[in-house]
């Protein structure tokens, strides 16, 4: 009996080890997640920014979480990232909002002409905007992590330097955006709306003449391989998103929740995105046209004074379109313009 009895006081204590041990691996278990980019590795949003951003995350929850970064549209295309954050087909997505019109329709005030001087500005008047409850409602299917905007875009060509607002007239620009594309009709220009992933073929085939991008995003694309003329108008921006799948974000523990709020919002939009992006654009200038020997043309004040008038009544069309749909256009706009002469002031 007693050597029964001191098999079974074994038994337990090694049933308890075990035990004690696999809790201890469940609990110790890293939280695996899929970040989808549709931009290639090396652009500046997957190298400045989320790698970064991933290394924090894994740093701040001492390992466990571990988040791997699919590049280039590898889990689906351009338009689709939303969808895809809010469906679960990835964790966490990031992708303009333009890319998918009518989606988000108040939200496109940052992409109006010259409503964004920098990146910085524009991407803290992007998320004051969702944190005061403008735009929130827009993005009421997925657990925001950050709205922001890239700097703001040039016109990129392939043959011809654009100078003066005649210069465009007829010349075939790739859009990213329907407000874009309005734009460029005030011009006299011809819109061409396609994903970014076919712009460098497009303009290498003559499908179009030029493309208006941010300087960044510009090299992520390898857009000096197919234009050899810039002109610096900072014309508009995209307004962009990253998102979490809301259910993913609710099976998250606490403390976990707690690293994402501390590393999201106007931190990462603003403070880390933006400032990042913005001290990259005047290096982004130089290497065009030391290191490329590009023409990088800056317009004079009164020609540019010409650019801005041509679209000042987009402002007025874009409230009016918005109203006209029972939305806020009009509140929303000045919201918008007082954000940006507050963030211009600090």
């Amino acid at each position: 009996m007693r050597g029964k009895s001191l098999w079974t006081l074994v038994s337990v204590l090694v049933l308890g080890i075990v035990l004690g041990t696999a809790m201890r691996a469940a609990a110790q278990e890293s939280i695996n997640l899929r970040f989808s980019s549709f931009t290639p590795p090396m652009h500046f949003m997957n190298a400045k920014v989320f790698t970064p951003w991933i290394d924090m995350v894994d740093k701040k929850t001492n390992g466990k979480v571990k988040i791997k970064l699919f590049p280039g549209a590898a889990l689906g295309k351009p338009p689709d990232q939303y969808d895809m954050a809010v469906k679960g087909v990835a964790d966490i997505t990031w992708g303009i909002c333009g890319y998918t019109p009518g989606r988000f329709p108040l939200a496109t005030v940052m992409d109006l002409p010259f409503m964004v001087p920098t990146a910085e500005i524009g991407s803290r008047v992007a998320q004051k905007l969702y944190d005061n409850g403008t735009v929130a409602s827009e993005f009421k299917d997925v657990h925001l992590l950050m709205l922001a905007t890239p700097p703001p875009m040039d016109i990129h060509t392939s043959k011809k330097l654009v100078k003066v607002v005649e210069d465009i007239k007829g010349v075939k620009v790739r859009i990213p955006s329907p407000v874009i594309g309005k734009l460029i009709e005030k011009w006299g220009a011809v819109g061409v709306g396609m994903p970014i992933t076919e712009a460098y073929l497009s303009l290498e085939r003559g499908v179009v003449d030029g493309v208006i991008m941010d300087p960044l995003t510009f090299w992520g694309f390898k857009m000096n391989e197919v234009t050899k003329h810039h002109t610096r108008l900072a014309v508009s921006t995209s307004l962009l998103f990253m998102a979490m799948n809301k259910g993913t974000w609710d099976k998250l523990p606490k403390d976990v929740q707690k690293v994402f709020t501390e590393l999201s919002g106007e931190w990462l939009s603003a403070d880390f995105h933006g400032k990042i992006a913005t001290e990259e654009v005047a290096a982004s200038w130089a290497r065009l046209e030391k290191e490329e020997k590009h023409i990088v043309y800056s317009p004079p004040a009164r020609d540019l004074e010409k650019w801005t008038k041509t679209v000042e009544p987009l402002l007025d069309e874009w409230s009016k379109e918005m109203e006209s749909k029972g939305l806020p256009g009009k509140k929303v706009l000045e919201e918008a313009l007082n954000l940006k002469k507050q963030f211009e002031k600090k």
